[in-house]
């Protein structure tokens, strides 16, 4: 509401002035309430993303010209199947955007989508062919990214994204050509990477990751080009780290990790490049051990672990280079010695370990 008060002290010709002047004035600052105000469909600040929180669904309003359509999911995938212009659409009233454009050769620039709301994006992206700029949304409110981008095409700037609500990130880049920085990412609320970057073409720096509540990373960089420094990762909570590394060429220290809370380790760097001191880290807590470091470079000094807990060494060296003493092992859990244990590795009778046994 505008007010307008003139009192009989002034003159009637200066009273007649100031009026004009005033509801000029007036008449401007109360006609100058924002976009966001006077339309239910509007131009967000960033000048990118079109806004429509209030509106109801199948209803129409224009911005810049251009008419877009307000749509929850339902509408949404009727408007795809259509083959309707997606970038003319508001999904402000969206929050699950699970499998969308699952195996569709959709590629249109959706840059423009409010995505404020949406909660769940897993697989959005899975196996299709969208390769756009999307680096503006608002994820802040996204818990799942489970399959994001599994086996798609997109590979395009996501630094920016504000991901510090998601959950799960399993499978998040699986077999994707993405290659590009998010290392300023906070990832301090997932729990599951496993499969993050199996078989994509991943290899940039995530060193600052604050990766403490992830309890899962099994397959994480599995057959990925990843070679990057993380050996400052606080991993004290994580449980499975199997096939981690499995062909890949990582060959990073990490040996101050705390892996005290790993149960497995089956095939963690097998035909890897990896040949790294990882003689003091605690493994008491591992059962399996198969595989570990089957056809790989690791030929390093881990006389010291204890392995009492394990229960599977099936072919832990098979194939690999491996030479160093590992007679004092206690083995109690494991009468005789594992299939393929050392089979067609360097691994002399001298420095296997006793089977049955528990020397110290």
């Amino acid at each position: 509401m505008c007010y307008l008060l003139i009192t009989d002290s002034i003159p009637m010709k200066t009273r007649v002035l100031v009026l004009f002047v005033l509801i000029l004035s007036i008449g401007l600052s109360c006609s100058s309430k924002s976009d966001s105000e006077k339309s239910t469909f509007y131009l967000d600040s960033n000048g990118i993303t079109i806004k429509c929180p209030n509106s109801q669904v199948g209803e129409k309003g224009i911005v810049n010209g251009i008419e877009y359509e307000s749509v929850d999911r339902d509408l949404l995938i009727q408007r795809l199947d259509e083959g309707s212009d997606l970038t003319q659409v508001c999904v402000s009233l969206v929050t699950d955007m699970s499998a969308i454009f699952s195996r569709n050769p959709f590629n249109q620039p959706i840059g423009n989508w409010d995505v404020s709301n949406v909660s769940v994006m897993s697989h959005m992206f899975f196996s299709s062919s969208f390769n756009q700029p999307i680096n503006v949304w608002d994820v802040s409110s996204v818990t799942i990214m489970e399959g994001m981008f599994y086996e798609s095409q997109f590979n395009q700037p996501i630094g920016d994204w504000d991901v510090s609500s998601v959950i799960f990130m399993r499978d998040m880049f699986n077999e994707s050509p993405f290659n590009n920085p998010i290392g300023d990412w906070d990832v301090s609320k997932v729990t599951n990477m496993s499969q993050m970057f199996l078989g994509s073409q991943f290899n940039q720096p995530i060193g600052d990751w604050d990766v403490s509540s992830v309890n899962t990373m099994g397959h994480m960089f599995y057959e990925s080009p990843f070679n990057q420094s993380i050996g400052e990762w606080d991993v004290s909570n994580v449980t499975y780290m199997n096939a981690m590394f499995l062909r890949s060429p990582f060959n990073q220290p990490i040996g101050n990790w705390d892996v005290s809370n790993v149960t497995s380790m089956a095939g963690m760097f097998s035909a890897s490049q990896f040949n790294q001191p990882i003689g003091h880290w605690d493994v008491s807590n591992v059962r399996g051990m198969s595989m570990m470091f089957s056809a790989s470079q690791f030929n390093q000094p881990i006389g010291h672990w204890h392995v009492s807990n394990v229960l599977n060494m099936d072919g832990m060296f098979w194939d690999s280079q491996f030479n160093h003493p590992i007679n004092l092992w206690c083995v109690l859990n494991i009468l005789d010695e594992p299939e393929y244990f050392s089979e067609d590795s360097p691994l002399t009778p001298e420095n296997k370990p006793v089977w049955g046994t528990c020397p110290n």
